[in-house]
């Protein structure tokens, strides 16, 4: 699943990570283009920072736990 996401501040990293560290399952952080991060390494997505868009990456369905990170539609975007 894969969903655009905001993290503007550094509360909202640490709460993101917080979740994601949590969960079994694989989550990358990527700017839909070149960069991807490991969405449970608190540097990886202090890195998003610089980033335009940021989209969240997972092999499971996450969104019951990034929901409040989810921008715009709350469906999936499609690969």
């Amino acid at each position: 699943m894969r969903y655009k996401i905001r993290l503007d501040t550094m509360a909202d990293i640490n709460r993101f990570v917080g979740i994601a560290t949590k969960h079994s399952g694989k989550i990358s952080l990527t700017d839909g283009d070149n960069f991807t991060v490991n969405g449970k390494s608190l540097l990886g997505a202090m890195y998003t920072f610089e980033w335009d868009q940021i989209f969240c990456e997972s092999d499971t369905e996450i969104y019951h736990l990034i929901k409040d990170f989810i921008v715009g539609d709350s469906m999936p975007i499609e690969d």
